[in-house]
C-alpha cells in the first residue's frame, strides 16, 4: 500500500491505497470539480456545507448508475430466458 497526496478544494490529503496514483488522481479532480460546481452557485456556503452537498451529488450519482445496471442486468436476463426458451421451442 503506498501513500498519494493530492489536493481537494486547497487542503492537501494523504491517501493509503493500492491503487494506481492518477486513478487517485482522477479521483480527487473528480471531487473538486463537484465542490466547485456547488462553491459556483452558492459563493456564501459553508466549507462543510459545501463539501456535504458534494458528497450528496456523488452519492446520487452512485445510486443512480446502480439502478441503471440493476436494470440492464435484469432485462439481460430475461432476454436470455427468453432465447433459451426460444431455443427448446425449436427442438
Amino acid at each position: 500500500m503506498k501513500t498519494i497526496e493530492v489536493d481537494i478544494s486547497g487542503q492537501r490529503y494523504k491517501i493509503r491505497s493500492d491503487e494506481q496514483e492518477e486513478y487517485i488522481a482522477s479521483l480527487a479532480a473528480y471531487v473538486n470539480q463537484q465542490i466547485e460546481q456547488i462553491r459556483q452557485k452558492s459563493k456564501s456556503m459553508a466549507t462543510q456545507s459545501v463539501a456535504v452537498l458534494a458528497a450528496l451529488n456523488i452519492a446520487d450519482e452512485l445510486f443512480k448508475t446502480r439502478q441503471r445496471r440493476d436494470m440492464l442486468k435484469q432485462q439481460m436476463k430475461e432476454r436470455i430466458r427468453r432465447i433459451i426458451k426460444m431455443i427448446e421451442n425449436e427442438r
